[in-house]
């Protein structure tokens, strides 16, 4: 299988000489499928520099409550793989979008097919969440259609460090800590010399997730990488507002993604 141009890499590799690269993250669906196009607008009105699109799943292990609830509300409006498949392919963003998903629904879709499925929706990158680096040649059919991103921690030895820096493509997402997403306690030590050994293997942009719960923390753990990924602390701005009316969801949703944005639009 002809391996694909990392086109996604390129794209934020140029976006990380200009600022600190904001990556949100939303449970595709939720609050409603029709509030989440409306999210999307936002996020290019904004300024994004990719969006990291959750699939539901009944089992999300990476995840933390907050987004597990989300996947659950979800699921139960009746999205699934080939809902977010057909109705991202008829919208257009101007960005990228990367899945993140669990091996389970890539496997039962089909490895390949829903990788080229998913790049026809616009879909520059894939996240297997549950997939560690000695699973990655499963992944290998997906690669001619989409940029394989793989995650990496900070209780990762350094050799697996290398060997993810080396694999991933897109980006290296580095976890802040232990735990689960929403959930994990960052030491900037240890993240630190994280990236630095992750960046001596690779010319991606090492982007810290997990934990990055505020605009101001946003903007301190962006200072030592690429810049962050931000997904529980939007999804639970959602959760509170979700019995509302759409017009208050978005908008309490555009001012935590302006202040995120403004606080990571620098070098």
């Amino acid at each position: 299988m002809v391996e694909q141009k990392d086109q996604l890499g390129n794209y934020l590799k140029n976006k990380a000489q200009q600022h600190k690269l904001f990556i949100p993250y939303l449970t595709f669906g939720y609050p409603s499928v029709s509030v989440f196009s409306r999210l999307i607008e936002i996020c290019q009105e904004v300024g994004v520099d990719a969006l990291e699109v959750g699939i539901p799943h009944s089992d999300p292990v990476a995840d933390g409550p907050i987004i597990q609830s989300s996947s659950q509300k979800a699921l139960a409006q009746g999205v699934d793989p080939r809902l977010v498949q057909e109705q991202l392919t008829e919208m257009s963003v101007d960005f990228p979008l990367a899945a993140m998903t669990y091996g389970n629904i890539v496997f039962q879709y089909g490895f390949s097919r829903f990788a080229e499925d998913y790049r026809k929706a616009g879909f520059g990158g894939l996240i297997v969440a549950d997939f560690p680096v000695e699973a990655d040649s499963f992944l290998d059919q997906a690669r001619a259609y989409l940029s394989v991103i793989l995650l990496a921690s900070v209780t990762t030895s350094p050799s697996r460090l290398a060997e993810i820096a080396q694999k991933s493509q897109g980006f290296v997402y580095l976890v802040s800590g232990r735990g689960v997403t929403g959930n994990t306690q960052a030491e900037e030590e240890d993240l630190k010399k994280a990236v630095a050994l992750i960046k001596s293997h690779t010319d991606l942009p090492v982007l810290i997730g997990f934990g990055i719960n505020t605009p101001s923390k946003a903007k301190k753990v962006a200072q030592l990488a690429d810049g962050v990924i931000v997904g529980s602390a939007l999804i639970q701005v959602l959760e509170e507002k979700e019995k509302e009316k759409e017009e208050i969801i978005t908008q309490a949703f555009r001012q935590e993604l302006l202040a995120y944005r403004e606080a990571l639009s620098y070098k």
